[in-house]
């Protein structure tokens, strides 16, 4: 299998499709530090090469059969000998002991690469497995200490965090949006919001506040439980890793992430407190749109004082 591997760049899906495990899992691995990518694009995506893959599958530095002839070429090249038989050469060549076995295989029969790298993926998908079992020590804290008292009584009524999986279906309420809903392993909406910046300006990544989290950036309101954010369609996916994002329902998410492709959405955006937030006129139309004309006047009001 690993002979089969093209010597070119391969993204995360690929790498979690060759390795056989998830792509959560291929996060993780960088994290750790057991897999390199060899470039990290400005959007935080990575891209790995032929090598990344092989030394990840093999970390105690097992070569593969390529590695192994240029080895004993090499080494026929340092010593002028006569020509001799293949088996004759890799007989007389200085081999490690932990080489040792390849050698031999080579010159009796096939590698069963197949299996080796069957092996290997194997080992990688049960360690996968057990680290779904253990709780991380993220999801073992409470609320409580996450979250601002407001928050807290917010948070307490909408249950317990084993209520939050849900599948990975978005609602597109107005066309050229769609609305994808999570929770965060992360902390409170504080945490989240801040976060959010955070991440975007560090990947030069655009995104923009709206409905109760962007009317909050222009005056005190009533405590809210759902930050709505615009984003770009292929950002989507780097928000999800950066914020560590869970999917939810809306009754008990965090935070909503708007997907669209309206360029105008993000041309328009301002910044206040250090975050950004639509257009007035955008976010007055979010507001009405969603039925909040309440927050609606008193965002006209704000701007009219």
């Amino acid at each position: 299998m690993i002979m089969n591997l093209e010597d070119r760049l391969y993204t995360s899906t690929e790498v979690a499709e060759i390795l056989g495990v998830s792509l959560r899992s291929v996060y993780r691995y960088l994290d750790e530090e057991k897999l390199k990518a060899e470039v990290k694009t400005a959007t935080g995506r990575h891209r790995f090469t032929r090598q990344n893959i092989i030394e990840f599958l093999y970390p105690q530095g097992e070569k593969t059969k390529e590695a192994q002839a240029t080895v004993i070429k090499e080494e026929a090249k340092e010593t002028p000998q006569p020509i001799l038989e293949k088996e004759e050469v890799i007989e007389k060549a200085p081999v490690a002991p932990a080489l040792e076995e390849v050698t031999k295989t080579e010159t009796e029969e096939p590698i069963d690469w197949l299996a080796k790298f069957r092996a290997a993926a194997n080992k990688y998908r049960e360690e996968d497995e057990t680290f779904r079992q253990e709780p991380t020590v993220q999801e073992t804290k409470t609320e409580e200490t996450q979250v601002s008292e407001p928050e807290k009584e917010t948070v307490e009524s909408m249950g317990t965090m084993t209520d939050i999986y849900g599948t990975d279906e978005s609602k597109e309420k107005e066309p050229g949006k769609q609305y994808f809903y999570y929770r965060s392993l992360i902390g409170g909406l504080k945490d989240i919001a801040q976060n959010v910046d955070k991440s975007a300006k560090n990947a030069s990544v655009d995104y923009a506040f709206t409905m109760n989290a962007g009317l909050s950036l222009h005056k005190p309101i009533r405590p809210f439980s759902l930050l709505h954010v615009y984003v770009r369609p292929e950002d989507r996916e780097f928000f999800e890793r950066m914020l560590n994002l869970v999917t939810a329902d809306e009754k008990t998410s965090q935070l909503c992430l708007i997907s669209t492709r309206d360029n105008s959405i993000f041309a328009n955006k301002r910044e206040m407190h250090g975050l950004s937030v639509v257009s007035d006129m955008l976010l007055k139309q979010d507001l009405q749109e969603h039925g909040e004309e309440q927050l609606a006047r008193e965002l006209e009001e704000t701007l009219t004082a």
